[in-house]
């Protein structure tokens, strides 16, 4: 498989809702934690992990394979826009379709760089990039993958597989979506969400503070 180098609803409780005024970075830590906390054990569609053991297994392989803060905070938080409330959020039998701009949004909006909204919004393309280039990859998906990828538009033609390429942040899109794949194994051992706190607050902080 190739190689890529680095180039750059549900509701629940209050834990869900919106951020109104000022946020505090450690707010907003508490709000995101808190949501996947509420919200985690919610299936992750068509998969035999929950939304949260997903999250966790995504961004603990970012972790250990050495991923920037960025990287491991887009793995952990790439899925958000399946469980973030949100009033255009078109819901189907394998999650939010356009979940993948509806979390770059939310994150952008709570005061996130705009590399981890970049590389979240481009785990999607990232997948359409991949299975329009790579027959391995393809041949590897789940059934509920390839269920998503026919609702979100299908490989990617040679034309918008060459424009997409040269977005930023291209490689760690497609070093995401690589992740989230493999964030499937029921009953793997992984760190816990507290684990995060403290990278999130930290990057919050080097972005001025919250949303």
């Amino acid at each position: 498989m190739t190689n890529f180098k680095s180039e750059g609803a549900q509701t629940g409780g209050d834990a869900a809702g919106p951020m109104p005024g000022s946020r505090s970075p450690e707010a907003v830590a508490d709000r995101v934690l808190g949501l996947y906390r509420d919200l985690g054990d919610m299936e992750y569609h068509g998969e035999s992990v929950s939304q949260l053991e997903h999250a966790l297994q995504t961004a603990q392989i970012a972790r250990d394979e050495g991923g920037k803060d960025e990287e491991v905070i887009a793995a952990l938080l790439h899925d958000i826009g399946h469980i973030w409330p949100d009033d255009a959020s078109v819901m189907t039998s394998v999650g939010v379709v356009q979940h993948d701009g509806l979390g770059a949004e939310t994150l952008r909006s709570l005061g996130f760089s705009d590399a981890v909204a970049a590389i979240v919004a481009g785990h999607v393309e990232a997948k359409r990039y991949l299975v329009g280039s790579d027959s391995e990859y393809a041949a590897q998906l789940s059934e509920a993958s390839v269920e998503s990828l026919r609702l979100q538009g299908g490989p990617m033609s040679p034309e918008e597989a060459d424009a997409f390429s040269r977005t930023s942040w291209f490689g760690e899109k497609v070093r995401l979506r690589l992740r989230d794949d493999q964030g499937k194994t029921p009953g793997l051992a992984t760190a816990g969400l507290e684990e995060y706190r403290e990278l999130l607050t930290n990057h919050l902080e080097g972005q001025g503070g919250g949303g």
